[in-house]
C-alpha cells in the first residue's frame, strides 16, 4: 500500500490502539509486555524521572529500520535527533538552523544556498558534506529504492524541486534534480517556482530525505543492516547503542555532535503497555493516555500536574471499498452516510473528549478553521431525504455496508455501525481484523451483496502539501482511495497491476495512471485538476477551494482528529511535541531535560 505524501497509512490509528484512541480498551491492570520499572509499587505516581539526564518514552515501531530514504514509522525518531537536516523546528515551530547555519535566497526566490557547518560530523567522525545531502535525497527520490529495500518510499511533502516529479516517475535520472553541492559546504537547492513555506516544510517530521547519509558507508551497506546500530552512521544529537525491533531501543549521545547533547541516554519502550500503570510505577517519563484514562488522571492531584492535552494533525477518515456494487459512487448516497454521524457524540462520548471532529482528510479544523465553513453537518432527516432521493428509502434494498479497520476493538467504528443503522435503516456489519490481514483485504473487491467504508486514516498537514503536484502523480500516490471509485469491472486489471512486484517502478506508475485518468469519474478528475492547478499556480484560493470540493463530494468521510492526553514527568523540561505525528513524539530530542 503507497505511502500518502504528508499522509499516515491506514494502520497509525489502528497501531494506536495501544493507547485506546481508536479502541477506548480498559485500561485497569497491565500486561505481560508492561515495562516494570524501579518506581514506586504502591500506585502514587513518582513525579521525578528516576535518573537525571535520562527519559524513557513509548513509541511506535514496525521494524523496517532507520533508512531516512524510506518509509517507516522509524522516520520520526530518525528526523527527531538521530539524524539531522539542513533545518529543523525551535520551539515556537519556526525553522532555526541545524547542519546549514546560514541560507541565501536569490531575489525570486527560486534558489537557496545552504551554508553547511564545517564541525557538522557523523556518529563516525566523518565531516558532513553538501555530497551526503544529495546522495541521500536522490535515494530518497528514485523510485527503485524503496523497490531494492522492500519498503515504501519516504513521503516527500510537495515541494517544488526542479524535475522531482520526473525523476520520482523514473524518467529522468537523480543527476537532474534541481539539488547540487557547490563545495563540500554549500549545498544549492533550486525550486521549478517560489514556495513562501519552503524552510517550513523541510522540517516536517516525514522530511527524512533532507537529512545526510555517509555515501561510503550506504553503499556498503544492506537493507538488514538498517536495524543495527553498530552499521547505521548518523549525524544527529544521538546516535542508536542498542535495537530490539518492537521491543526497544537506546540512544546515546554522538561523541562527534558540533553542539552540546542535552541527554546522557533515551530509552524508547516499543512493545504494547499499559504506559498509565507504567508511568506510576516509574517505568515510562511519558504516557500517551487512553481517553478512559482521563477522570481518573484528573482526579489525582499530582498526575493532573503533569497531564498534557496536545493537538494532533491525524484524521480518522473513512474510505469507499472497492465493490462489485456501485452504490458509493453515488455522491448523494456518500454525503448521506456523513451526515448520519454524530461526530459531537464520538468526540464526547466515545473519545471522552478526547477529539474533535473533523471534516477534511488533509485540514485539521485547529490549523484550518475554514474548512467548518463547508462541513457536511450532522442531519438524519437530510440524509434519510438523500437515501430515498437515491432509491433506498428507509435504507430498503440498499447492500449490507462493512466497516473494515486494521485492529479487533473499534469504538469508534462500533458507534458508527450503530448510527447508520439506526439513522439510515441499512445494515452495517463491523469487520475488525489484524493490521497485516486489514491491509491485504481493504483492497479486496467486496461482492455485489455488499459495499464497504475502511478507516484509511490521514496525517492532515499545512494544506499546499497536500495538493496534486500532476495529475498522474496524484493518482498513483493515492490509489487505494481511487479504486473504489473505478468502474467495478476493471477492478481485476487494477489489482494484477497493483500486486505486481517485479514490475519497473517506472512502467507500473505509468500504466496505473493511464488505467485511472480513463476510467475515473469526470468529477473526480476535475477536482484533481484543480488541486494541480493550485499547486501551479500557488493561489491560496484556488488551494481552499481544491479541499472544500473535496468535502462537498464527499470522497472520504474524515470522523475525528485525535487530541491527545499526556503525561509528563514534572522534572522534565523541553518536550516540544510534533503536532503532526499521532503519538506527538518530541519535535527535537534535544530540547528535552531531565533535571
Amino acid at each position: 500500500m503507497k505511502r500518502r505524501r504528508g499522509a499516515f497509512s491506514a494502520g497509525l490509528l489502528a497501531t494506536v490502539t495501544l493507547f485506546g484512541l481508536v479502541t477506548g480498551c480498559s485500561s485497569g491492570g497491565g500486561t505481560s509486555n508492561t515495562p516494570t520499572g524501579s518506581g514506586n509499587q504502591t500506585g502514587q505516581s513518582p513525579s521525578t524521572s528516576s535518573k537525571p539526564g535520562e527519559f524513557t518514552m513509548f513509541f511506535i515501531d514496525d521494524g523496517h529500520g532507520f533508512d531516512p530514504a524510506l518509509w517507516s514509522q522509524e522516520v520520526y525518531q530518525e528526523t527527531a535527533g538521530i539524524y539531522e537536516g539542513l533545518v529543523h523546528f525551535d520551539q515556537n515551530y519556526q525553522p532555526t538552523a541545524g547542519v546549514a547555519q546560514s541560507w541565501d535566497v536569490n531575489s525570486d526566490k527560486t534558489v537557496y544556498t545552504f551554508h553547511l557547518r564545517t564541525n557538522a560530523k557523523f556518529s563516525n567522525g566523518d565531516p558532513v558534506t553538501a555530497q551526503d545531502f544529495v546522495f541521500n535525497l536522490g535515494r530518497a527520490v528514485d523510485p527503485s529504492t524503496s523497490v531494492k529495500e522492500k519498503a515504501g518510499p519516504v513521503p516527500i511533502n510537495n515541494l517544488p524541486i526542479v524535475n522531482i516529479l520526473d525523476v520520482r516517475a523514473g524518467t529522468k535520472p537523480t543527476s537532474a534534480l534541481g539539488v547540487k553541492a557547490l563545495d563540500d559546504h554549500t549545498l544549492q537547492i533550486t525550486l521549478s517556482r517560489s514556495d513562501p513555506n519552503f524552510l517550513r516544510d523541510l522540517c516536517l517530521p516525514q522530511a527524512g530525505w533532507v537529512v545526510p547519509l555517509d555515501q561510503k558507508v550506504v553503499e556498503n551497506m544492506q537493507p538488514s543492516d538498517w536495524t543495527d546500530p553498530s552499521k547505521i552512521v548518523s549525524n544527529g544529537p544521538y546516535m542508536l547503542k542498542t535495537y530490539t525491533a518492537k521491543t526497544s531501543a537506546t540512544l546515546v549521545p554522538n561523541p562527534y555532535y558540533w553542539g552540546k547533547v542535552s541527554l546522557k541516554k533515551l530509552t524508547f519502550s516499543y512493545s504494547t503497555t499499559n504506559q498509565l500503570l507504567a508511568f506510576k510505577n516509574g517505568a515510562l517519563d511519558e504516557a500517551l493516555l487512553q481517553p478512559e484514562d482521563v477522570p481518573a488522571v484528573n482526579a489525582d492531584p499530582n498526575l493532573k500536574q503533569q497531564l498534557h492535552m496536545w493537538d494532533t494533525s491525524v484524521q480518522y477518515t473513512l474510505i469507499p471499498m472497492p465493490s462489485q456494487n456501485k452504490a458509493l459512487q453515488n455522491p448523494d448516497v456518500r454525503k448521506a452516510f456523513e451526515m448520519a454521524i454524530d461526530k459531537d457524540t464520538i468526540c464526547n462520548g466515545v473519545l471522552n473528549g478526547t477529539g474533535t471532529p473533523a471534516y477534511g482528510p488533509y485540514t485539521p479544523a485547529w490549523i484550518d478553521p475554514w474548512i467548518k465553513d463547508v462541513a457536511v453537518p450532522y442531519n438524519v432527516k437530510e440524509a434519510q431525504q438523500l437515501m430515498a432521493k437515491a432509491g433506498y428509502p428507509g435504507g430498503k434494498g440498499f447492500p449490507t455496508v462493512v466497516i473494515e479497520v486494521g485492529t479487533t476493538t473499534d469504538h469508534v467504528a462500533e458507534a458508527i455501525q450503530q448510527m447508520w443503522e439506526q439513522n439510515l435503516g441499512v445494515n452495517v456489519k463491523f469487520v475488525g481484523e489484524e493490521y497485516g490481514q486489514f491491509i491485504t483485504d481493504m483492497k479486496k473487491q467486496l461482492p455485489a451483496n455488499e459495499v464497504g467504508w475502511a478507516n484509511d486514516s490521514q496525517g492532515g498537514t499545512y494544506p499546499q502539501l497536500g495538493l496534486p503536484q500532476g495529475i498522474g502523480d496524484w493518482l498513483f500516490q493515492h490509489d487505494v482511495m481511487e479504486v473504489g471509485f473505478l468502474p467495478p469491472n476493471l477492478y481485476t486489471q487494477w489489482y494484477q497491476l497493483n500486486q505486481n512486484q517485479s514490475m519497473d517502478p517506472a512502467a507500473k506508475q505509468h500504466q496505473e495512471d493511464a488505467l485511472f485518468q480513463n476510467n475515473l469519474p469526470s468529477d473526480y478528475l476535475k477536482w484533481v485538476q484543480e488541486g494541480y492547478n493550485a499547486y501551479k499556480t500557488n493561489n491560496a484560493q484556488e488551494m481552499q477551494k481544491f479541499y472544500e470540493d473535496e468535502v462537498k463530494n464527499v470522497y472520504t468521510i474524515p470522523v475525528y482528529t485525535p487530541k491527545y492526553p499526556v503525561l509528563i514527568r514534572s522534572n522534565v523540561t523541553g518536550y516540544v511535541p510534533d503536532h503532526f505525528v499521532l503519538s506527538l513524539a518530541p519535535m527535537w530530542f534535544n530540547y528535552i531535560q531531565a533535571n
